[in-house]
């Protein structure tokens, strides 16, 4: 019998029926510069702690899960999916990087493929609890063209900023995430 990931109490599947209550999901759009972004659910209670378990443990399980409840909102006529990648040094500390692996359960599902045409740099501050004005965006490199109809995967939305700085060096207009911070209320 497996262990829920978040509670760790026996159930079945990932996630005891306890804790796959506590997943709130969030049914609105957001635009951030040129961007419109889906997340899937609140970044709160259970999805934030799969989204904790994917980014600092590397557990793909986690992924799993939050990939899953992505799929319904890649937009009609998306083609590719892109992969907002994660710094170099924190993808080596911790030996993944989340938006790739929610990338992949979601190309899977919808069989969309995954194009890497980010690269991130070596490093960069960590933005955990900072406010959109305090934050510095990050910089990417292309590496690869992003065909019409991509659409960015990131883990978290918290302030846009990361998301608007690849959407801006790609000219992608739509993201989806598997949470969004300050979502209560919402879902």
């Amino acid at each position: 019998m497996p262990i829920c990931l978040v509670c760790s109490a026996w159930g079945v599947g990932p996630l005891c029926l306890r804790c796959r209550s506590l997943l709130k999901p969030v049914d609105t759009r957001v635009a951030f510069d040129q961007l419109q972004v889906g997340s899937a659910l609140g970044h709160e209670s259970a999805a934030r702690r799969l989204v904790h378990l994917l980014k600092y443990q590397g557990l793909r399980m986690a992924g799993e899960v939050l990939g899953a409840a992505m799929v319904t909102l890649v937009p009609p006529g998306a083609t590719t999916l892109v992969p907002v990648p994660r710094a170099v040094v924190r993808k080596m500390k911790y030996g993944t990087d989340p938006a790739l692996v929610l990338a992949g359960v979601v190309g899977a599902a919808v069989d969309l493929p995954v194009v890497s045409a980010l690269a991130a740099r070596l490093w960069w501050p960590a933005h955990a609890g900072m406010d959109r004005d305090s934050r510095r965006s990050p910089r990417f490199r292309v590496v690869a063209p992003a065909p019409a109809g991509s659409v960015l995967v990131d883990d978290v939305l918290t302030t846009g900023a990361t998301l608007a700085a690849a959407g801006q060096l790609l000219g992608v207009g739509q993201a989806i995430t598997a949470t969004r911070a300050g979502t209560r209320g919402c879902g």
